[in-house]
């Protein structure tokens, strides 16, 4: 948590300042119930719930592997190589000032500004303290409208949403709500056009208007049956080696279509089955009508219909 006592340069504890009230300006009542908040998480590890915060406040968990040169929670401090051999202006066993030891660590939540060496902790101490994985299990757990960077534990509830402003009628709209165009490489989609007056952003030409504003919508890979598809999934390409081993994809075109492929041919991947939450429904493969009996069972289950 940060240090209120530093920031005022006050001898009163952080545990006094807490119980102060509207007394106080609303400047410092404000950072004070920034504390407060910050406090509620209730994570033994103060840089936890500063993550959290900041999470809360840019809508979205991500992180970042990184060198660093110390961490906190461990005996990793800031130090230097020493100079192997003697030379004209050093001695051997001196520190080389210019050759700062470097550690793996982490970082959560960094922006477009990158500080040389500084992270959060190091990756013994994330992985000793299981990090992520609690930060993720609270967000989940308190449905906490924060956008979780894929990984491999769990996907996050929600999928943060940007606001932009139309440059044509100036009206805000979702980015979820934009339809799509083709990227200049041909290799994926992104927002294009206004869903109020149908004016679409140009490559090089006039884009609607970022803003710093956003909202939240359902991350369709948190839907019940997207979670057991994949575990279903896992238990499959167990059994199996190579080329035999199935994919599971999410569209770039539409978040909410997913499939299970094969990179099994030389010319690409061959479909095994196609599924749309919002629509709840199913394509199997040409080749696969008959095999893969229990991926549609489980669709079947949870309403889909066969296309």
């Amino acid at each position: 948590m940060r240090s209120i006592e530093k920031l005022f340069k006050v001898e009163l504890p952080l545990e006094e300042l807490l119980k102060l009230d509207g007394s106080v300006s609303d400047n410092i009542q404000n950072i004070i119930n920034e504390a407060k908040k910050e406090a509620s998480y209730g994570f033994n590890l103060p840089v936890m719930n500063e993550i959290i915060k900041q999470s809360e406040k840019i809508g979205k968990l991500t992180w970042s592997h990184k060198q660093i040169k110390s961490c906190d929670y461990c005996d990793k401090k800031s130090d230097y190589y020493t100079y192997p051999r003697s030379g004209k202006y050093h001695r051997k066993g001196d520190k080389n000032w210019n050759k700062p030891i470097y550690y793996s660590g982490i970082k959560f939540n960094e922006g477009f500004v990158s500080i040389q060496g500084h992270g959060d902790m190091c990756l013994g101490c994330c992985d000793r303290h299981k990090v992520k994985e609690r930060l993720i299990d609270y967000i989940i757990e308190k449905d906490l409208k924060i956008q979780i960077m894929r990984n491999e534990y769990r996907q996050g509830t929600y999928l943060k949403d940007d606001i932009r402003i139309c440059f044509n009628c100036d009206e805000e709209m979702l980015e979820s709500q934009m339809s799509k165009e083709r990227t200049m490489m041909g290799n994926g989609f992104y927002p294009s056009g206004c869903p109020k007056c149908g004016s679409k952003s140009i490559p090089f030409g006039r884009n609607h208007k970022v803003t710093n504003k956003f909202g939240f919508i359902k991350n369709p890979e948190s839907c019940v049956e997207v979670v057991k598809i994949k575990e279903l999934l896992s238990e499959y390409n167990k059994e199996k080696l190579g080329d035999d081993r199935l994919n599971f994809n999410q569209s770039s075109q539409s978040i909410n279509t997913f499939s299970i492929k094969e990179e099994k041919w030389s010319n690409g991947y061959k479909e095994v089955l196609q599924f749309t939450t919002n629509s709840k429904k199913f394509v199997v493969g040409h080749t696969y009508k008959d095999k893969c009996e229990n991926f549609k069972q489980l669709l079947l289950n949870h309403g889909y219909t066969e296309n």
